[in-house]
């Protein structure tokens, strides 16, 4: 007689799960770390945030497993495929290193494999609190099935690890704000340095075959090309040179970073403008 199959538990998106070894001991993100890189290990469960999983449909059976304390996702590190490559989190990326692929077994439990290495989630011979997972190829070992739970109890919360995490969310919020800073004050001072020294930043895209031709207010040549789909070039353009663009409706340009209409001195197929 064939074994009965036990119902397999129904991931859905946007609840959580914790992830039990054989030994009943769960997978947790080590000491709450909300790092890129921290480690992925087994832990006797405490109902904690970093110890539960939401499984992010990615395909027919794969998925991205994200923590529910970080956010960051269960990843192979360096993309690696080999047998003995370490688990840990990252930030969410549309990187293959981060599908795994939920294959359910007869018993109710699952194998949870790397969709990039075809290698299963495996913590090794080792069942102790603290051992770091790491992929493996498919040995049928006790130690590679896991048994999937949907988190049914409000966790427990630790004000450490809420702490940490606040402190970490302001200052990645300060770091955008200052870089964001940063590049509005590089491109005021390279805007001004343009004005101050009477030229215009042009930059030409193409997506299809046309031709520019640029000339100084004296008349002299500046700029004269034949472009191919897909070209682009940028220049200093002197203010009062005269620019003539060859079937324009290919053409895409921007001026110190701002788009040009050039439909609106477009005759003909031919635009033409001069640089204020």
């Amino acid at each position: 007689m064939a074994p009965k199959k036990i119902a397999q538990t129904v991931l859905t998106e946007g609840k959580f799960y914790t992830i039990s070894a054989a030994n009943g001991k769960v997978i947790e993100v080590a000491d709450y770390n909300i790092d890129n890189g921290a480690k992925i290990q087994l832990m006797d469960n405490a109902n904690f945030e970093w110890q539960q999983w939401n499984f992010v449909a990615a395909g027919d059976g794969v998925y991205r497993i994200q923590n529910r304390f970080t956010g960051k996702m269960m990843d192979l590190d360096m993309g690696g495929v080999s047998d003995g490559t370490r688990v840990h989190q990252w930030e969410g990326a549309q990187a293959s290193s981060q599908l795994w692929v939920v294959e359910p077994t007869n018993d109710g439990r699952v194998k949870i494999k790397s969709n990039l290495a075809g290698k299963l989630l495996d913590p090794g011979m080792a069942t102790e609190n603290g051992t770091v997972l790491q992929i493996w190829a498919d040995v049928n070992g006790d130690n590679q099935f896991w048994t999937i739970n949907e988190v049914t109890r409000k966790p427990k919360t630790s004000v450490k690890a809420t702490t940490v995490k606040a402190k970490a969310a302001a200052e990645k919020a300060a770091a955008e704000k200052a870089a964001a800073e940063k590049a509005a004050a590089e491109k005021a001072r390279a805007q001004s340095q343009v004005a101050a020294t009477g030229e215009r930043r042009v930059t030409l895209s193409t997506s299809g075959a046309c031709w520019v031709q640029i000339l100084l207010p004296n008349g002299r040549s500046f700029f004269a090309k034949e472009m191919a789909e897909g070209g682009s070039e940028t220049l200093n353009v002197p203010v009062g040179a005269r620019v003539t663009v060859g079937n324009a409706s290919v053409m895409t340009l921007t001026v110190d970073g701002r788009p040009y209409e050039l439909t609106k001195s477009t005759r003909n197929g031919i635009c033409r403008f001069v640089v204020k």
